[in-house]
């Protein structure tokens, strides 16, 4: 029987010290999973000797990635070269949030980036593998309103990325997965059809 994972997730910006405390108090709630952002220090590993990290090994707890990762999947520096990679808005290409999910271009780069970010923490993330890829908190609505992309809800602009970075996880663990949250109120009604690897959530557990 799998043993369930109560999680916690972990900022990126919180100090050794402070993760230590935080974690502490974690596990005497009961928490037995850690989920870290995607570029968080943790990942380097070069900190095997602070504190923090000794609590998570001495205590077996489940490490998972991700979080609000999913502009890491577009680096914003893309915008000054090729600014239709980004989401528009009243006519106008905007690097705040999110892409265009229907330019064949924004998707290749996707790909190409979730495989790297996904590379870089799969030795450190425990078996079976568990990723979040959550939208920007606050704009989970805040898609692009190009022409092509005008067919689609924000919640099917969502899956398509989730979609292709899904593939992209695939190719380098067919047993991983990556949880997502529904921000509508059926999920069954969207048009675009969620990869098998993907979990639908209505709630960060």
């Amino acid at each position: 029987m799998k043993q369930k994972r109560i999680r916690l997730f972990i900022d990126k910006r919180t100090s050794a010290g402070q993760r230590e405390k935080i974690i502490y108090l974690a596990i005497e709630k009961g928490c037995n999973t850690l989920v870290l952002s995607m570029d968080d220090k943790y990942f380097e590993g070069k900190n095997e000797d602070y504190k923090y990290i000794k609590l998570i090994n001495n205590n077996a707890l489940f490490i998972e990635a991700g979080g609000h990762n999913l502009r890491m999947l577009l680096p914003r520096k893309k915008y000054f070269f090729q600014r239709d990679l980004f989401r528009m808005d009243q006519g106008r290409r905007k690097t705040d949030h999110h892409f265009c999910p229907t330019n064949p271009r924004t998707i290749s780069i996707v790909s190409e980036n979730a495989e790297q970010l996904f590379s870089r923490v799969l030795e450190k993330v425990t078996t079976p593998r568990i990723f979040h890829l959550l939208p920007d908190k606050n704009h989970e609505n805040t898609w692009c309103s190009c022409p092509a992309c005008r067919a689609f809800t924000p919640p099917e602009q969502y899956l398509m990325i989730l979609n292709t970075a899904s593939d992209a996880l695939a190719k380098l663990d067919n047993e991983a997965r990556i949880i997502y949250l529904v921000f509508d109120k059926d999920p069954q009604a969207q048009g675009i059809i969620p990869r098998k690897n993907l979990i639908a959530s209505k709630k960060l557990t």
